[in-house]
This record gives C-alpha cells, sequence and structure tokens, in this order.
C-alpha cells in the first residue's frame, strides 16, 4: 500500500509538471485562407475601427526589417480598438518550415494569417489599383477610408503617422 501510495504520488507530480511547463502553441493561432474573400470577412469584421493589413513574406527583407514596428504598434493602440491583421502570401508548405518558426522567433504579437489565392491580378485590386503585388506592402482603412502604401516602413513612427492620419479623418 505504501509503494503504491508513492506511486501515485510521484505520477501526479510528473503529470502537474509536465502540464504546467508546456508553452501555448504558436501554430494554433495562423489562420490559413484560401480565397480573398476569406480574408475579406475578416477585414469587414472590424468596420467601425481602424484596421491594418501588412501582406509579407519571410523571405523578404524589407517585410522582415519592419515587422518590429507592427509589434509595437499593437501595444500602442490596445485600447483604442486597432486591427492588425500581418497577411504572409506564401504557400501552405512553408508553414511548418518558415512561418510558424518565424513567427515564434520574432514574438510577432499581432494577428498573422496565411492568403494562398494565387490569383493576384484579381486581389490586388481590392487593396489598390496601383498595387502589383509586391512586398510588403500596407493597407490602414477605416470604413471608406483608405491609406495604402508600397514598400516597407522604415520607421515606427511613419507607420504611427499613417494610422493616425486615417484614425483623425
Amino acid at each position: 500500500m505504501k509503494r503504491f501510495l508513492i506511486a501515485l504520488l510521484i505520477g501526479i507530480f510528473i503529470l502537474n509538471t509536465s502540464c504546467n511547463t508546456k508553452e501555448k502553441d504558436p501554430n494554433a493561432t495562423i489562420e490559413v485562407f484560401e480565397t480573398y474573400s476569406e480574408l475579406q470577412t475578416l477585414i469587414d469584421d472590424n468596420e467601425d475601427g481602424v484596421t491594418v493589413l501588412n501582406f509579407w513574406s519571410t523571405t523578404c527583407a524589407p517585410c522582415i526589417k519592419e515587422m518590429p514596428h507592427f509589434n509595437e504598434l499593437e501595444t500602442a493602440y490596445q485600447s483604442e480598438g486597432l486591427k492588425i491583421i500581418l497577411v504572409n502570401l506564401e504557400k501552405t508548405k512553408r508553414l511548418d518550415s518558415h512561418i510558424y518558426p518565424f513567427v515564434k522567433k520574432h514574438k510577432i504579437n499581432p494577428e498573422v494569417v496565411v492568403l494562398t489565392d494565387q490569383n493576384y491580378r484579381i486581389w490586388t485590386d481590392n487593396i489598390d489599383t496601383s498595387w502589383y503585388g509586391a512586398l510588403p506592402a500596407t493597407l490602414i482603412l477605416k470604413g471608406d477610408k483608405r491609406n495604402f502604401r508600397f514598400g516597407s516602413y522604415e520607421t515606427y513612427e511613419d507607420l504611427k503617422a499613417d494610422v493616425d492620419k486615417v484614425m483623425l479623418q
């Protein structure tokens, strides 16, 4: 009986310890959209607030350089209903090998989604008619107010200024 109780206590201790040391799975937070219309429903969910869409890739050096600015923006505007969606445009076969590790390594806080819709000519016009799909690109919108930028944000202040411009319109 004594051995049974000791074994039971050791088992409970090991089980409890292993449950407490697990980290939240970062992979569980990334949705994959096969069509732009699926992404559009996510955008439409925030029609009263400001939405920032950043289109990026793990192979794009300017995209990687500007990523911390979006983390900082989310922290600064947390209480103001700002919604940031980082839209990765890589193929789903790169999820496990590149996208998940990138998000974890760089501690990306804003929502990350993957858009695999290859009909760029059709859906890029919905973002901005001047955009041909090159990365990075950022769309800031609130209702019918829009600010589109092709190219990276060199500084957080530049990104913040564009967000403020849309918020105050």
